[in-house]
């Protein structure tokens, strides 16, 4: 599954790169955009505060979907079940 797993992303990443083949070159315009041309979901139609605004709310939802995963994993190590029946995956 690893090996799946790394090819799938290395895949991925070679594909949204700016590519001479990909007719037009999809330019990035900030670190992380991925775009490669072939979806359009009216990113292009944004003025550059509505852009700034959307990168802004994304990074915020990036970073509390970490912090709750971190809070799942303290949880776990604690032996503290936050699931419904004190379920704890991993322990009888």
């Amino acid at each position: 599954v690893l090996l799946q797993m790394t090819a799938f992303f290395a895949v991925a990443e070679i594909i949204n790169r700016e590519a001479e083949w990909v007719e037009g070159g999809a330019k990035p315009e900030f670190p992380g955009d991925y775009r490669n041309g072939s979806l359009d979901f009216g990113w292009d139609s944004f003025t550059e505060e509505e852009k700034l605004q959307k990168r802004r709310i994304e990074l915020s939802n990036g970073r509390a979907a970490m912090m709750g995963i971190w809070g799942l994993i303290i949880h776990e190590q604690l032996g503290v079940s936050i699931l419904p029946g004190g379920y704890l995956p991993g322990h009888p």
